[in-house]
């Protein structure tokens, strides 16, 4: 049985369950009894593991950045660098389309690691882990389209592809119809960004 087929262990299981909470409540609404509750395990058990509601929050953004870094690098596996930015657009947003309406909770957790940052300085190492993941397969794909600046193009993609998929996530878009409007979007910013002056 492989990692990606085996059950959760223990803590995965609690911190998965703390991210559902998240996802659906907001950090306010992350609690023992609630993670306890979704996971369908003891409150003994989440207390024992993580002590405070500051650990267990704590603990849940850096799984939630964890998770997301790894959905990158899968995205990158998928959506190969490549001098064809429209079929690299494509395999975006192929990809959106299938993490926002398999996981949509954990990208809400994600968005709720960027704005308790703004308000708590000790999480902003995560929410720079979670940019650089995210911005490294734009600038694969970007260099590759020979363009002369791909980091600058890179950081303005990836922090327009944030505000993009929020308002997916807000106005509950999905299906082959946000796929559609993905590529389209993603390819026509690509486009534009691959020719972005050089520095």
């Amino acid at each position: 049985m492989s990692a990606e087929t085996s059950p959760p262990d223990g803590a995965a299981r609690l911190l998965d369950a703390a991210l559902r909470v998240i996802g659906r409540k907001g950090l306010d609404g992350l609690t023992h009894r609630a993670v306890a509750a979704e996971a369908g395990m003891s409150l003994g058990a989440v207390t024992h593991r993580f002590g405070k509601r500051e650990g267990l929050a704590d603990a849940a953004l850096a799984h939630a950045v964890s998770r997301e870094v790894a959905r990158a690098a899968r995205l990158d596996a998928a959506a190969a660098p490549s001098p064809d930015l429209a079929a690299w657009a494509a395999a975006v947003a192929r990809h959106f389309r299938r993490e926002l309406s398999e996981d949509p909770d954990l990208h809400l957790a994600c968005y709720e690691a960027l704005l308790s940052a703004a308000r708590d300085p000790r999480r902003r190492p995560l929410v720079a882990e979670w940019a650089a993941a995210w911005e490294a397969g734009p600038r694969r794909a970007l260099t590759a389209a020979g363009a002369p600046s791909p980091a600058r193009a890179a950081a303005l993609m990836r922090d327009a592809m944030v505000g993009r998929i929020l308002r997916a996530l807000a106005q509950g878009e999905n299906g082959e119809a946000l796929e559609t409007a993905l590529a389209t979007e993603v390819h026509a910013l690509a486009l534009a960004l691959r020719d972005l002056p050089a520095d």
